[in-house]
């Protein structure tokens, strides 16, 4: 991350409580939906074959290690909302990941607090107490993550549900921290699907 700082020791412990709000963002989720597909049908589910499978695509987290972490935690929670893995699926799950380079630029106006002051009016001078403020600007550079999953119809290969799960991505985390930002970002898409259709 590439960060530049245009404030007073103040203003940096600012920047720095905003960082971790941010840090600590929830997942942005949004769905689309085949509103012609039957989901109340959909019980087993598996993985869409490799013969039919578009390569994934990141530039942040393209690697078998992260690939077996996303597709267990996908298995996990589609079983946690009561479906089955089968053989002869209802329905195939695929993901696809992305990455984009985002900046973020945020102005701050910095209350640096009272001091003395004085002042003239008209034919008369007193004495007071002033608050002082000034403007901070941070600029901060960041990778903006998002994993798709993608539901399918196993006859017609028919995208029919699909949805999309945005998030700060950190700069550096252990294996633990990981799985579970990949496990909260999987629970926030999956826990829309199936659709509520009217």
């Amino acid at each position: 991350m590439k960060t530049r700082y245009l404030m007073n020791k103040k203003g940096y412990l600012v920047a720095l409580f905003s960082l971790a709000l941010t840090a600590c963002s929830s997942v942005s989720v949004s769905t689309d939906y085949d509103q012609e597909a039957d989901f109340s049908r959909l019980n087993g589910f598996n993985w869409l074959p490799e013969s039919a499978v578009v390569e994934k695509e990141s530039a942040y987290l393209n690697n078998r290690i992260m690939d077996e972490r996303i597709t267990k935690a996908i298995d996990k929670q589609l079983v946690a909302q009561g479906f089955n893995f089968a053989s002869t699926a209802d329905f195939y799950i695929n993901y696809s990941i992305t990455a984009e380079k985002k900046t973020d630029i945020r102005t701050y106006d910095n209350y640096s607090g009272y001091g003395p002051s004085w002042g003239w009016g008209v034919g008369y001078g007193h004495r007071g107490m002033s608050l002082s403020a000034h403007t901070e600007t941070r600029i901060d550079e960041y990778q903006q993550g998002s994993l798709i999953i993608d539901v399918i119809d196993p006859k017609s290969l028919e995208l029919i549900w699909r949805g999309i799960g945005s998030k700060r991505l950190p700069e550096s985390t252990d294996a633990a921290e990981m799985d579970k930002l990949v496990a909260d970002v999987v629970k926030s898409i999956l826990v829309k699907f199936p659709p509520k259709v009217k």
